[in-house]
């Protein structure tokens, strides 16, 4: 189906704020990437191993009271990376790591094979782990271009409590904090891309109604006071709006929310039920499925760029029946869905630009999203949070035992 859809403007600028409360359970788990093949192999189809030429980065001393701890931890850091080879003693590296720790303070430098600085910087959060995530992932940016993985989050949602309410763990499923406290229950949970800020569906006035709220100071408030029922909402690249599924004009329709100016412009023409909306990296366009009855679809429509410009809206074929889910890889150029074949949920990925869609995962699988390096996605299978790496075929269970597990999120 294509239509144009008229683009416009809803204000809506009264938001109640109440405070709330982070609650952690860590659960600590071991380090997953040991369980995945080696370091600088790729299996193909057929199960030959392949050789990858990948940057040899030395692993030089941290002085300092708690150096040596912070040269072990980043170890395990950047071999879990997979992005390097660490080279040991004095082979040929082709960058040179070093720095300093003290209480807990990180200070690293980086060189290239010349010897040239590329970064000398200081991380002062108040735990040493912090500080090896943050500077493991510098690393990453520095010498890939792509973002590392070791300070991401993976928001998902849990009814451990008996109720279900949103949560919040790393990429290994530790750290694990209770984020809401709904009496009614919380679902469909997104985080901005800094990770400062979780929106999610609420149902503590009886009906689905969409909340913003501050991970670190646990503030929250309405996103919109209209009347009817808001659900599903997704972050935009630059965190500055949020799409959701709104029914204030009568049929639930895809919305987009300015959360600066308070305000929200309807940018769908469906018929059914739309849901699980997800934003292009470029921020032009949002994927999402329709459900109009005889199955579910995954549609893309064009986010206009100013009040009153007609926007694009057509279906896009997955190749399997009943699709929903959808989420863009970070580069834009895949999307990761939900599909059922011969009567179970399997996950799927497909080229934006056409060929055949990949079958990910099959036995339940559902709820596919990408990492921060696009290399891997988290799911959840029969309760568990997996991590599958694309290429290799490669997955782990992070977090099991941990109540029913829904809807996980990566942060971007």
């Amino acid at each position: 189906m294509t239509c144009r859809v008229p683009f416009f403007l809803l204000a809506s600028f009264a938001v109640a704020l109440a405070p709330a409360s982070l609650h952690a359970e860590p659960e600590v788990k071991g380090s997953w990437w040991q369980k995945i093949p080696l370091i600088g192999r790729l299996i193909s189809p057929d199960g030959e191993v392949k050789k990858t030429s990948m940057p040899r980065l030395k692993l030089a001393e941290f002085t300092g009271g708690t150096g040596a701890s912070a040269k072990t931890g980043l170890q395990d850091e950047l071999l879990a990376s997979r992005e390097f080879f660490v080279a040991t003693g004095e082979e040929t590296a082709d960058f040179t790591l070093s720095g300093s720790s003290i209480g807990g303070r990180v200070n690293g430098r980086l060189l290239d094979k010349k010897g040239k600085q590329l970064f000398e910087r200081s991380y002062a959060a108040p735990g040493l782990d912090e500080n090896i995530k943050a500077l493991a992932d510098d690393v990453i940016y520095t010498i890939t271009g792509m973002p590392g993985m070791a300070t991401s989050r993976i928001v998902f949602v849990s009814d451990k409590s008996g109720r279900k309410q949103v949560y919040v763990c790393d990429s290994d499923g530790r750290e694990v904090q209770q984020v809401t406290h709904d009496r009614h229950g919380a679902v469909s949970p997104t985080i901005s891309p800094d990770a400062s800020m979780i929106a999610f569906t609420s149902y503590r006035s009886g009906f689905p109604d969409v909340r913003l709220m501050d991970i670190h100071s646990g503030w929250e408030r309405e996103v919109s006071d209209t009347p009817g029922s808001s659900a599903g909402p997704a972050f935009s690249p630059d965190g500055s709006r949020l799409a959701m599924v709104m029914s204030f004009i009568g049929n639930p329709e895809i919305f987009v929310s300015d959360l600066n100016s308070n305000t929200a412009a309807c940018i769908s023409d469906s018929v059914g039920a739309p849901g699980s909306p997800s934003w292009h990296p470029d921020g032009k366009r949002i994927a999402f499925s329709n459900d109009d009855g005889d199955g579910s679809s995954i549609y893309i429509v064009e986010v206009p760029e100013k009040e009153g410009q007609a926007t694009r809206l057509f279906r896009w074929s997955t190749g399997w029946g009943d699709s929903t889910d959808p989420e863009w890889s970070p580069d834009g150029k895949q999307l990761a869905f939900t599909a059922r074949s011969s009567g179970q949920w399997i996950i799927g990925v497909k080229s934006y630009a056409g060929g055949g869609s990949k079958v990910i995962q099959r036995g339940g699988a559902m709820h596919p999203s990408w990492s921060p390096n696009g290399r891997y996605l988290c799911y959840t299978q029969h309760g568990e949070l997996f991590i599958h790496e694309i290429a290799t075929g490669g997955r782990r269970s992070i977090l099991k035992n941990f109540g029913r597990i829904t809807e996980p999120r990566w942060m971007r």
